[in-house]
């Protein structure tokens, strides 16, 4: 054999191996991930001859069923866009999103809790059949917190949580989409500057202004520094670090103030001496206690979860990054590069009104065989414990000053009394800000928990607190307005 088809020889050996070696890692290392990932369509046609479990509301309303043709089961959604980009879909083209692909192991019955009864069934010759999914949104609160965002015709979020669970009972995100036609609207979705597709619950990224104020209360009320009669001195309406110029929103003066009155009317000169003086690292550690810089445990695919916290060029930044004082003071007040999602707001309101502890956020209640057996029931578990139990309750009497004398009287109501904070953030661009309200209620003894945002909002931000107060009234049984 002549060195040149010795050459050959060796290089053809070395390509089968390394061709036998990437089918061997495909087939059996890497076969899980390929099978859960959510465009393998060839895995979802597959399941298609199985009969999927139904998606329940809490009500057991049927949010998502089948329907049988040619010994296939295609998907439909009975209530057409409720809580589309939560529940996902499940198609042989387009492949799976939200909780049909998270909770796909039990909707086709696949998962070790289904497959005894499936086996039974095969062996006695009947169809197999996937185990339902009741989820923890109720239809009330998830229509009110819909039709009171598309009033507005603006694109934005509403995430409502039970205080002493975590458990989800809205999620709203608008623009939405109909599950049942998102097929023939495929690229007029995937087009659209709206993005419909996007769950901005759980995805979107946003500026949070003046409700991050709430966190930079907790370490100031924490760390011993600041109670809430701390008194600052004559303010201008401005104030300047290190040759940067901070404002108020309005920049009317408010003279000589207590932490708890810059607290109501979300005094943008004081909190940026609050975070000047707290520094990085303590403003750091609380957004650490209250879970950002971290994807929250929900039950969706971990892409369809961001972490809040600052974000640098587009990628989440580690905290202890450097950062000199003006970005510091900026941080304080809710803008430089600090974004989160909704359901971290939703969560941190939560945290405020269960005592300090932070529960677990879930959208799944229980799983059901097809007679009804409950087969996995969900449990409340408390996630972390970022504040103690008299911080927050000294923060809910701030947050009640908030609603009934500060910048959150569109929330108020005399039908019950709810604890907010506002925000408005600035975006840049032509556009309006960002506007918030984060809040829980009753204040006296909290119930449900919400964050509000509503993008392009008007000037003051003023748009949230009504979707805020009338989507908890509906929590909690109560009818909308003042």
């Amino acid at each position: 054999m002549n060195s040149s088809i010795r050459k050959l020889f060796y290089v053809t050996v070395a390509l089968f191996a390394g061709l036998m070696g990437m089918l061997v890692y495909l087939q059996m290392v890497d076969a899980k991930d390929l099978a859960d990932n959510p465009h393998n369509t060839r895995k979802v046609y597959e399941q298609m001859r199985i009969q999927r479990g139904l998606i329940l509301a809490s009500d057991k309303t049927v949010l998502a069923q089948n329907q049988k043709q040619d010994n296939l089961y295609y998907r439909t959604y009975p209530q057409g866009d409720f809580a589309a980009q939560l529940i996902g879909y499940s198609d042989p083209t387009y492949g799976q999103t939200g909780l049909e692909h998270s909770m796909n192991d039990y909707l086709t019955g696949t998962a070790d809790e289904v497959e005894l009864t499936n086996f039974v069934d095969t062996l006695l010759g009947r169809e197999q059949r996937g185990a339902d999914v009741k989820l923890t949104i109720d239809p009330k609160v998830q229509s009110t917190a819909a039709a009171e965002l598309d009033k507005l015709g603006k694109r934005g979020s509403v995430v409502v949580l039970d205080v002493h669970t975590g458990a989800v009972l809205a999620m709203v995100s608008s623009p939405t989409f109909d599950l049942n036609n998102f097929q023939a609207n495929w690229q007029q979705l995937n087009s659209d500057p709206d993005a419909p597709l996007l769950n901005r619950a759980t995805q979107g990224l946003y500026t949070p202004g003046s409700s991050f104020k709430l966190i930079t209360t907790a370490a100031a009320l924490e760390s011993g520094q600041f109670t809430p009669d701390s008194k600052f001195r004559d303010d201008k309406g401005s104030i300047e670090i290190n040759g940067n110029v901070i404002h108020n929103w309005t920049d009317v003066p408010f003279g000589e103030h207590n932490f708890a009155e810059a607290f109501s009317e979300s005094i943008n000169t004081t909190f940026a001496q609050v975070g000047e003086q707290l520094g990085q690292s303590k403003l750091e550690e609380y957004q650490q206690k209250f879970g950002l810089y971290q994807k929250p445990p929900l039950e969706l695919p971990p892409d369809e979860i961001a972490a809040s916290g600052r974000y640098v060029n587009g990628q989440l930044a580690s905290p202890g990054d450097s950062m000199d004082p003006v970005q510091v003071a900026w941080m304080a007040i809710g803008q430089e590069n600090v974004q989160v999602t909704p359901l971290q707001m939703a969560m941190i309101a939560q945290a405020i009104g269960n005592g300090g502890k932070e529960m677990k956020p879930y959208a799944v209640d229980s799983v059901m065989d097809y007679n009804g057996t409950v087969i996995k029931q969900a449990s409340p578990e408390m996630w972390k414990q970022p504040i103690r139990a008299d911080t927050a309750a000294t923060m809910t009497q701030m947050m009640i000053k908030v609603v009934n004398e500060g910048t959150g009287l569109g929330a108020k109501t005399a039908k019950v009394q709810i604890a907010g904070k506002t925000g408005t953030a600035e975006v840049g661009g032509n556009k309006g800000p960002n506007a918030w309200f984060v809040g829980f209620a009753p204040a006296n003894n909290p119930q449900v928990a919400i964050a509000v945002v509503v993008e392009d909002a008007d000037e003051r931000g003023h748009d949230s607190s009504p979707i805020a107060r009338d989507t908890l009234l509906a929590a909690l049984g109560l009818p909308p307005g003042q």
